[in-house]
């Protein structure tokens, strides 16, 4: 599979995969606790920045993930080639940023480049290039996005997890998120001998914050569900190598409107995946990108600058702040009702049905209960509830179509009992 997700070279944007994101936690505390529940990707090296500008100010944003940094021999760049700590043009927008309350999180490399600890195999550079970053920006969170070959790379991978070490017993709140491919069915081979070598290293794994995109399964692809479906099976993993895990150590981070592989995540998608996060305690909700996140027009005319589908400016980013409880000021996705250019982010009203919702009332099989009846048109999400041949039913995931009582113990519905 093609793993692709915007990334900044020199000379051009690059696309670069579905991927996890791991993070150091302190006593097992999710990272992404507070403000970095929900912390989309800006490209820093493209000319659509000024959206978070926009996003902080306009539509309450709190977190964002900058990117990228990339490793070159023992020194770092950004995406333009510029040195860190001294970017003309990328330090006066993080510090911008910072002024107008936005927490950053660095990610350093992408589908064109590489970590640091990738290009250098000297384990005090790496460890000095690593603090410099914290040092010249600030920060608490360092993201390492890691694709392709390099993954497999096990004296890269030693490197990188001792500079975590390192780094953490020098800056004892850092955090770290590192960012691995990942398919459909969850993190491959290579992305579980990640988390097994973090493991044996002795450092103990955040958030898995899974990139949910470019699946190359078809264009009909049901993009929300696919990344509920991402979730579970990468939660799954997590646990083989670690029982303690839980949601609030995975996050989620799909390509917003079209992918690269033709297959669209929507504003109704947005809030599958929003719904299923607040079900679950999801540790994290992100996606790709900030600069994408408005219709094409003008000099936004292309899948790194626009979503390619019909909607309204920063509509993604309002449905994802729902999830850190905060609401945007135009278009997108509210809770609990219907805003131009969105849906709403499921759940039960009192008298209406939402998008993925259930509402009171209702008849199911011939019996009266309380919840509404199963619709077999009607798509419902995880923790929506439904009644059906006289009991009432909880969808553990997105469905559609699959009659409760006819899937078993192990399927979509779980028994409530009767009602």
């Amino acid at each position: 599979m093609h793993f692709a997700k915007m990334a900044a070279s020199a000379s051009a944007l690059a696309l670069v995969t579905a991927g996890a994101v791991l993070a150091l936690a302190p006593d097992g505390e999710a990272a992404s606790a507070g403000v970095y529940s929900v912390a989309p990707y800006v490209d820093m090296s493209n000319s659509q920045e000024g959206m978070l500008d926009k996003a902080i100010t306009g539509h309450n944003l709190k977190a964002y993930t900058a990117a990228f940094v990339l490793g070159s021999g023992c020194n770092q760049i950004w995406g333009d080639t510029l040195p860190i700590g001294n970017d003309s043009y990328t330090d006066p927008l993080i510090a911008k940023a910072k002024s107008e309350g936005a927490s950053v999180i660095i990610s350093s490399g992408g589908a064109s480049g590489l970590p640091l600890a990738w290009t250098c195999t000297t384990q005090s550079s790496i460890d000095a290039g690593y603090q410099a970053l914290i040092n010249d920006y600030g920060v608490t969170q360092l993201d390492f996005d890691v694709e392709g070959a390099a993954v497999a790379d096990t004296a890269a991978a030693a490197r990188q997890m001792q500079a975590m070490k390192d780094l953490k017993a020098s800056n004892p709140s850092l955090q770290f998120s590192m960012t691995l491919p990942v398919l459909a069915s969850g993190l491959t081979n290579d992305g579980v001998n990640i988390l097994k070598a973090a493991k044996n290293a002795g450092i103990k794994i955040d958030v898995v914050n899974i990139m949910t995109m470019d699946y190359y399964s078809g264009t009909g692809t049901e993009m929300g569900q696919g990344s509920i479906a991402a979730a579970q099976a990468t939660l799954a993993q997590m646990q083989s190598v670690d029982s303690s895990y839980t949601y609030a150590n995975l996050g989620i981070t799909p390509m917003i409107g079209k992918n690269d592989d033709g297959s669209t995540f929507t504003l109704a998608d947005a809030a599958t995946v929003e719904n299923f996060a607040e079900q679950h305690g999801v540790g994290r909700l992100a996606f790709w990108s900030i600069n994408r996140d408005q219709p094409c027009s003008g000099s936004a005319n292309s899948l790194s600058t626009c979503s390619e589908i019909s909607q309204s400016s920063l509509a993604f980013t309002d449905a994802f702040m729902a999830y850190a409880g905060g609401s945007g000021t135009s278009g997108g996705t509210t809770s609990g009702g219907t805003t131009t250019g969105g849906t709403t982010s499921g759940g039960t009203t009192s008298g209406g049905t939402t998008t993925g919702g259930t509402t009171s009332g209702g008849t199911s099989g011939g019996s009266t209960c309380t919840i509404a009846a199963w619709n077999s048109s009607q798509v419902y999400t995880g923790g929506n509830t439904v009644s059906w041949n006289g009991h009432n039913w909880k969808a553990k995931w997105w469905t559609q179509g699959e009659e409760p009582g006819t899937t078993g113990e192990w399927g979509v519905w779980q028994d409530l009992g009767s009602c």
